[in-house]
């Protein structure tokens, strides 16, 4: 028997979250119920007058209720059911924060809150000779905790106190302008500190030559490698260096430990770096002396560069790295440059070891090569250089044959007046992409790309292309949809996953609408209207004008809920269709939620609470409930009602892959999900599987403004939590440039607790690629 991709695709959906049977039911109460909180100390005895605040869990929600304790140590708060963040505070205890107050729709919730008896923290900022410095900056936190108690500065007697600080090992910063920073760590409570703070030191920088005599200039840098302070917070004057006797002086340099990376160049086009530490003290001048004295120069390192069929290579520059085996930049490392000959043979004058990576520069159009070890012994032999990758090169021209100066590839501009571009490819496989000129319909170009070969494609003979005219109807085919979006995709992107840029029309009064220079092949028109419904019409390549009848949506209504009747407010619902139609709603505060959909379309709802409502401001912390992807498929206007509730299982997926999360991302589907055999089936595979557990990167400050930290910093590390036990499919996607790499990871769940799976990065470790 032989089956499609697509039968096969069906047999694989099947194992996703199906809808449950929902029956229709009263929407809870609206009401306030009685929520209790009891405050007692670590001996068990009640805490009176604590100020408790209780915030909705979800980020940004301003439903707050404050009460504070009475000689019991209870206070009672008239709260709406849902999910809150409690925070408790008293004179002399420490401040909790608990994220696990749940208030259910029935009956009376309770919790206890234990506070731990504070250690305050105060003590004076002196000068070496015991005099106060004012408007020192004191921060304070657990040693092994990044997140620090709310910073203060010191009065005018130099005088500073902490409250609320809880007892065991801390660590106390201090910072002023134009002093040298501080650290004291100890364990609280503690008696009256007395935090001295030194003024700047100096520091004297030579670089030595091969002779040992002080080269002139001194080339250098110079960076701070405390981890509590940085350069960046300086000011210029403290940075601004003088030139003294062959030396470099730093007048006025906070004290700390500083990487001086010394350079030295033996011959234009050779360089060599050492780094050494030295550590400043406050009040006095430090020396730094970078010496290459007595280094072996173990050149010339002679090769001939050859391609992998041992053609030789006779253009460019051939460049050896070379690096010591400290880490930190300390110690030497260099790099040496030589040029080729036409027989590939080269020789690189200076080099002090054996070099680790040689690389070459390659002509306009192609990327570099490189050679790495085990590396011949440099005495001629023959060196195998290999492309850093292959490369696609084409020309634009009109259609009497004259190149474009002004084009843009997949949206990027080469800006060549020649016409021409070039496509860089890291995998051998098929590639395509757009080309888009002003007056002309934008080409579609394919092409194999092969890894470490440059091969040219083909001109592009630009097309006017056809207009197509057409008119949007409501469903009963008469009343024309005026003011809507008709939007133009590509066939193969309508997920929108890949490069592309859609076109779009916006209907008139008669709801008739107009698109030039549309160019001859397959697309889609795609409308998506909230109150008359959806169409996605194929667009063949002789039509020219289309009538366009929308078909009514459905609504999905229903609750989110913790399982336990408490309901999760501001929990985002994405809902993923086939035929690349996407909308969202977000749960309300009693966790209700209600969306227009299309419909007779299968479609995926994800959902994903709210990062925690946690004050004051800090990095945030995800909602910890967790969803897995329901499927759905609901008759034109109908109405369906479908709850959601977290997962609830036993054990835990890490998926570590040795990449960014810039380009790498992971999804799960239940199941032994064969590889999909094709992009479209891939994107219904996207469309149905269930991301990793939130990883919130943005966050607003204490002074109002956002903080972020972006995804080229965060690690591709990937936590699916809760999940039953059972068979599982992992999927890890690359991104590349018009390439998907893929990896499929079957993992069976058979235990409670963590599971860790180690990856390479697909593009580097075995992905199977699919056209974008």
């Amino acid at each position: 028997m032989r089956w499609s991709w697509v039968g096969l695709l069906a047999v694989v959906l099947a194992c996703a979250d199906a809808p449950r049977p929902v029956q229709t039911k009263t929407r809870w109460p609206v009401e306030e119920v009685a929520f209790t909180v009891r405050t007692v100390d670590p001996a068990g005895q009640p805490v009176p007058g604590v100020a408790l605040v209780a915030r909705r869990a979800d980020r940004g929600s301003q439903v707050i209720k404050s009460g504070t304790t009475d000689v019991t140590g209870t206070a009672r708060l008239q709260v709406m059911p849902g999910w809150y963040v409690l925070q408790a505070e008293a004179a002399g205890f420490v401040s909790v924060t608990r994220t696990d107050a749940r208030v259910p729709v029935t009956g009376e919730a309770r919790l206890d809150v234990t506070l731990e008896r504070a250690a305050p923290i105060a003590g004076r900022v002196v000068d070496a000779v015991g005099k106060p410095i004012a408007l020192a900056t004191l921060r304070l936190s657990r040693s092994n905790e990044t997140e620090s108690a709310p910073e203060t500065e010191s009065d005018a007697e130099g005088r500073f106190r902490f409250d609320g600080v809880p007892a065991g090992r801390v660590m106390l910063q201090a910072t002023k302008y134009k002093w040298s920073p501080t650290r004291l760590e100890f364990v609280a409570p503690a008696p009256e500190l007395a935090v001295v703070m030194g003024g700047p030191g100096s520091l004297r920088v030579q670089v030595h030559g091969l002779d040992g005599k002080p080269l002139p200039g001194g080339p250098f840098s110079i960076s701070y490698m405390d981890d509590f302070a940085s350069m960046d917070d300086m000011s210029p004057d403290e940075l601004f260096p003088e030139k003294a006797q062959d030396a470099t002086v730093f007048p006025q340099l906070p004290a700390g430990r500083y990487l001086i990376s010394g350079r030295y160049a033996p011959v234009p086009g050779c360089e060599w770096t050492r780094g050494i530490e030295v550590q400043v003290l406050p009040g006095q001048q430090a020396e730094a002396t970078v010496s290459f004295e007595g280094l072996h120069d173990a050149g010339p390192w002679r090769g001939r560069a050859v391609d992998a069929n041992g053609k030789a290579l006779d253009h460019g520059t051939v460049v050896a790295w070379g690096s010591g085996e400290e880490p930190h930049d300390l110690g030497l490392s260099g790099r040496c440059e030589g040029v080729v000959g036409q027989d590939g043979s080269f020789a690189i004058p200076h080099i002090f070891k054996a070099p680790r990576v040689l690389t070459m520069d390659a002509p306009e159009g192609a990327r570099g090569w490189e050679a790495r070890g085990p590396l011949p012994a440099g005495t001629g032999e023959a060196v195998v250089f290999r492309r850093v990758s292959g490369s696609l090169k084409g020309r634009v021209v009109r259609p009497d044959g004259q190149p474009v100066g002004f084009f843009e590839v997949n949206g990027h501009s080469p800006n060549n007046p020649r016409g021409e571009y070039v496509r860089y490819v890291d995998l051998t496989h098929t590639y395509q992409w757009v080309i888009d000129v002003w007056g002309f319909a934008p080409a579609l170009v394919r092409a194999q790309g092969r890894e470490g070969e440059v091969l040219q494609v083909p001109d592009v003979v630009l097309e006017e292309g056809r207009t197509v005219q057409g008119r949007v109807f409501a469903s009963n085919g008469r009343t024309s949809v005026l003011h809507q979006e008709v939007e133009l995709v590509e066939e193969f992107d309508l997920d929108g996953r890949g490069p592309y840029r859609s076109r779009w029309a916006m209907t008139d009064a008669e709801g008739r609408f107009e698109l030039k220079h549309v160019p001859g092949r397959r697309q889609f028109l795609r409308v998506a209207s909230k109150e008359h419904g959806a169409v996605l019409h194929a667009l063949e390549p002789a039509e020219t004008a289309v009538r366009l009848r929308l078909v009514p949506n459905a609504e999905l209504h229903g609750s989110v809920s913790d399982g336990a009747q408490v309901p999760l407010a501001g929990v985002n619902l994405e809902v993923r269709c086939e035929g690349g139609f996407k909308m969202s709603a977000r749960s309300d505060g009693t966790g209700h939620y209600a969306m227009s959909i299309p419909a007779d379309r299968e479609c995926f709802v994800h959902p994903e609470g709210s990062p925690l409502n946690i004050q004051p401001p800090r990095p945030p912390q995800p909602l910890p409930v967790f969803f897995s992807s329901t499927r759905l498929r609901v008759p034109s206007g109908s109405r369906q009602s479908l709850d959601f509730e977290p997962r609830r299982g036993p054990a835990s997926l890490e998926v570590r892959v040795e990449a960014s999360r810039e380009f790498v991302t992971a999804f799960v589907l239940p199941g032994d999900v064969a590889w999909p055999r094709s992009p479209e089936a891939l994107d219904a595979l996207m469309r149905a599987g269930f991301g990793s557990d939130p990883m919130p990167n943005t966050w607003e400050s204490e002074n109002g403004s956002e903080s972020f930290v972006p995804h080229f910093l965060l690690g591709a590390d990937f936590r699916f939590s809760h999940l039953p036990l059972g068979h599982y499919t992992v999927f890890i996607r690359d991104q590349l440039d018009g390439v998907d790499a893929i990896l499929r990871i079957p993992v069976e769940l058979s235990r409670t607790g963590v599971h860790v799976i180690q990856s390479a990065r697909p593009a580097r470790g075995g992905g199977r690629p699919y056209m974008r």
